[in-house]
């Protein structure tokens, strides 16, 4: 059987390189590609001939919400960031106004102190982030959440119970399906518990 090909939609400010090393070390049988989370990325996936598409906290958001029959890989997924909306997301309005606001001043710092948040400390940025589009995912953040469809047969949705970022116990009425792994924001865990449900659940 030739090799699964996965189509994913990356983290907000986080390196797509890193990503794809991670993926790859958690699912190494599948062929990796990772997008910048951006205005073409959901259009990127549907035009894709991937097997299996794929998304990481912000680019998971992306990728919940297309209308297509492909398996979904989920890694710290939400419908809505924001707090105040009762569908799984546990920052508040003003904190995502207040990065956004920060990015345009300092964007190091603040770029730093998300990573510092979501427990990534010693995570590497890129040298020259496109601040345009990071100023571009924090307002649609901000921005009413679309309806989420049912995700594909085949799917797979994994999120930290101690994530600082999600409220996981709303996340689970929002989404079906959702397995909770021991873990905050970092993928890495959480793509460990992926790729053992695979395995368990025979699927793709």
């Amino acid at each position: 059987m030739p090799a699964r090909r996965i189509l994913w939609a990356c983290g907000w400010s986080v390196p797509t390189s890193w990503f794809a090393a991670l993926a790859g070390e958690a699912f190494p049988s599948c062929l990796h590609e990772v997008l910048t989370p951006g205005l073409e990325t959901q259009a990127a996936m549907l035009a894709s001939d991937a097997d299996v598409l794929g998304g990481y906290s912000f680019g998971a958001s992306l990728a919940l919400t297309l209308d297509d029959p492909r398996p979904r890989l989920l890694i710290a997924p939400f419908v809505d960031l924001r707090k105040e909306s009762g569908r799984g997301g546990a920052v508040a309005a003003t904190q995502i106004r207040h990065l956004l606001r920060w990015l345009r001043r300092d964007p190091p710092a603040a770029i730093a102190d998300f990573h510092r948040r979501c427990g990534m400390e010693s995570l590497p940025t890129a040298e020259t982030p496109d601040l345009a589009l990071l100023a571009w995912g924090l307002t649609s953040m901000l921005g009413p959440a679309p309806d989420v469809p049912a995700m594909p047969v085949g799917s797979i949705a994994v999120a930290g119970r101690r994530d600082p970022l999600l409220d996981v116990e709303a996340l689970q009425h929002t989404l079906p399906g959702l397995h909770l792994a021991d873990g905050d924001h970092h993928p890495q865990p959480l793509l460990a518990v992926a790729a053992r449900l695979r395995q368990d659940q025979a699927v793709w």
